[in-house]
């Protein structure tokens, strides 16, 4: 059995979230079960973009405290980093409140500047090596502190997704690029995950992001903090949570193909808090359209994707920063005329635009044939 705990929590009342945070961690035998006195951990936030805490885009700085002190007061010496979708680490940490709370807790900052190839784990199917930050090499354990919030590429992003900030800076747009069907992509998320092997993962659920996230959705409270050693129990049992099966979230259900346990609810036992007090039914989930799965050439494959997925829009709302631009790996948004337009036809559906808007200028809409098709749980 994985066990994934949950604790109340109705605000971010500082005092509130550590009693939250240190509760779970007693229903999992203390922290001292996952870290010892004297190793280097890396905190893991969500720090995908400059966004102040109460936009709800990254992780809770007072979230991010709790940890950190836990993490101290085992006596362990612990750095805090990601890699921002857009911006400096330091920038984003610094309007997303994180910086100030690793000042006055003497935490650095770590660099996330160099890259080394690490070797894809024995139960890697995707990829070979990944382009790691040079500080996954030099830490004893990762701690993994997500949030929860919605995705168009992922429908939810949580534990596992947010181990993609470890990918170094650009390489994460290459991987866009080169994976460009979205079950290959999550396929290489799922490798990842068992290459780097966080040793806890301790999710922001207090207030989560529907509709449009993983930026730009709406913030619905939620009440909790979760956490769990397995982050493949800990996104099945927010999946749970928003009212969704795990077969409705693809990479849950790409995963369970792949014989990786503790995702079915028969292998999570829950410890805290119980789960039914916290579930909701119409939290707004992105889309997810149907996959293939006939052994049809790529350029079937291509061309269904362009006629099913979910595709990028521009509103009338663009304020033309052109951050859209920037962050397409593909590169096929243009300013056109003082008009900002994604070629269509050679969009790989990766959705880096949306995701990073922060005008909330970018919508994704379903195509015909995808709607036809939506009795589907898993995407292209």
């Amino acid at each position: 059995m994985s066990n994934v705990a949950i604790a109340s929590c109705r605000s971010y009342d500082r005092t509130e979230v550590e009693k939250a945070v240190a509760k779970c961690l007693h229903e999992l035998g203390g922290i001292g079960n996952f870290i010892s006195a004297g190793e280097r951990v890396l905190v893991k936030p969500n720090l995908l973009a400059a966004d102040p805490p109460e936009k709800g885009t990254d992780t809770h700085p007072e979230v991010v405290r709790a940890v950190l002190l836990e993490v101290l007061q085992i006596g362990a010496n612990p750095i805090v980093g990601d890699s921002p979708g857009f911006g400096s680490l330091s920038r984003v940490a610094e309007k997303a409140g994180i910086a100030q709370v690793c000042r006055e807790l003497g935490v650095p900052l770590a660099g996330f500047n160099e890259d080394v190839e690490v070797k894809t784990c024995p139960e890697g199917k995707v990829l070979k090596s990944f382009p790691l930050v040079k500080e996954i090499t030099e830490v004893d354990a990762i701690i993994n502190v997500s949030r929860v919030k919605t995705h168009g590429l992922t429908r939810l992003t949580g534990a596992v997704k947010n181990l993609f900030g470890c990918v170094a800076g650009l390489h994460k747009g290459e991987m866009h690029f080169r994976l460009q069907r979205a079950d290959v992509f999550q396929g290489m998320l799922i490798d990842l995950a068992l290459t780097l092997k966080p040793t806890l993962t301790i999710v922001d659920g207090v207030t989560a992001m529907e509709g449009a996230g993983p930026r730009n959705g709406s913030l619905r409270h939620l009440g909790l903090i979760l956490a769990g050693e397995n982050p493949f129990s800990v996104d099945a049992v927010i999946a749970r949570l928003v009212g969704l099966h795990f077969q409705e979230v693809p990479l849950l259900a790409l995963a369970v193909q792949r014989g990786i346990t503790g995702i079915r609810d028969s292998e999570i036992e829950i410890r805290g808090e119980e789960l039914e007090n916290f579930i909701i039914q119409d939290f707004k989930v992105p889309t997810s359209s149907t996959r293939i799965d006939l052994k049809v050439p790529e350029w079937v494959i291509r061309l269904f994707r362009r006629y099913v997925s979910p595709y990028p829009v521009i509103h009338d709302n663009c304020k033309r920063c052109l951050v859209c631009l920037q962050a397409c790996p593909a590169k096929v948004i243009t300013l056109s005329a003082g008009k900002v337009r994604i070629k269509d036809e050679e969009c790989i559906r990766c959705y880096c635009c949306q995701e990073l808007c922060p005008h909330d200028a970018i919508e994704l809409k379903v195509p015909l044939l995808g709607r036809l098709f939506l009795k589907s749980s898993s995407i292209l």
